[in-house]
C-alpha cells in the first residue's frame, strides 16, 4: 500500500546532522560542560578528553548514550545530557538528471513533484520511469523508492506523489534500475564522490548496512 511506504521513517525522532549545535553537560561534572557545539561537514564533534565522536546520523538519545561510554572512561558514573541548541536547515537534496541539482530547503508540503520543480525540471536525459527516493531511516538502514514520473503524471496518479522528509535525496537517473545491486551502486556513486554540497547525515562509516529497494506502481510495490 503506497500510503503505509510512504509513512516509512524508523521512529520518526530527528536525527543529528552537519552544522546542528549542541549542548554536553554533566550534572555532577560540570568543569566538562560545552556549549555550542558545531556538527562538523564530516559528521563529528570534539570533546575534550574524549576525542572524536561521529555525531551525524544519531538521534539525541544515541548520542547521549555514546557520550556517556566515551565519559565513563575516565569519570565515575557521569550523568550526561546532550541537549539540541540550534538547528541547521532541513533540506533535501535533488541530484542527478535535473536541470538545476542541489539542496533545497523543505517545508512540510514538500513533495517528490514539488522537489523536481524547484530544479527545474529533469533534463532531456532522465530516465522518467526510474526516479529514486532515497530515505535513511537509521544510521545503518536505507531504502530506496522508485517512481514511474509518466505514470504519475500522463495517468494523474498523485497518490505516488509522496511528501518528502528532511534529508530525503530525489535521484533521477539517466537508466533504470532493474535490480537491487543498481540501487547500492547509485547510493555509493553518489556518497563517494565529491560534491559542493553536502549531504547531512547521510554518512556510512558501517561496512555492512541494511538496504531495501522498491519499486512504486499504482498497484503498490
Amino acid at each position: 500500500d503506497i500510503s503505509q511506504l510512504s509513512d516509512v521513517s524508523g521512529s520518526g525522532e530527528y536525527r543529528i546532522g552537519h552544522g546542528d549545535e549542541i549542548d554536553v553537560t554533566f550534572l555532577y561534572n560540570s568543569e566538562y560542560n560545552i556549549s555550542n557545539i558545531k556538527v562538523r561537514p564530516d559528521g563529528r564533534i570534539s570533546l575534550p578528553y574524549a576525542g572524536e565522536v561521529s555525531a551525524a546520523g544519531l538521534t539525541p538519545a544515541q548520542l547521549d548514550s555514546l557520550v556517556t561510554d566515551r565519559y565513563s572512561m575516565i569519570l565515575k558514573a557521569p550523568e550526561v545530557a546532550v541537549i539540541m541548541r540550534n538547528f541547521a536547515e532541513s533540506v533535501v537534496y535533488v541530484l542527478g538528471e535535473v536541470r538545476v541539482p542541489g539542496a533545497y530547503e523543505i517545508d512540510r508540503k514538500l513533495t517528490l513533484l514539488g522537489a523536481l520543480a524547484v530544479s527545474q525540471g529533469m533534463s532531456d536525459k532522465a530516465d522518467r520511469g526510474s526516479v529514486l527516493v532515497i530515505r535513511r531511516i537509521a544510521p545503518d538502514h536505507i531504502i530506496g523508492m522508485q517512481f514511474d514520473m509518466e505514470e504519475l503524471l500522463e495517468e494523474g496518479r498523485f497518490d505516488l506523489d509522496i511528501a518528502l522528509r528532511p534529508n530525503d535525496i530525489v535521484y533521477v537517473p539517466k537508466s533504470g534500475l532493474h535490480k537491487a545491486e543498481d540501487f547500492v551502486s547509485v547510493i555509493f556513486n553518489i556518497l563517494e564522490k565529491p560534491a559542493n554540497l553536502y549531504l547531512k547525515g547521510w554518512q556510512i562509516s558501517q561496512v555492512k548496512w541494511l538496504y531495501e529497494f522498491y519499486r512504486v506502481t499504482a498497484q503498490g510495490r
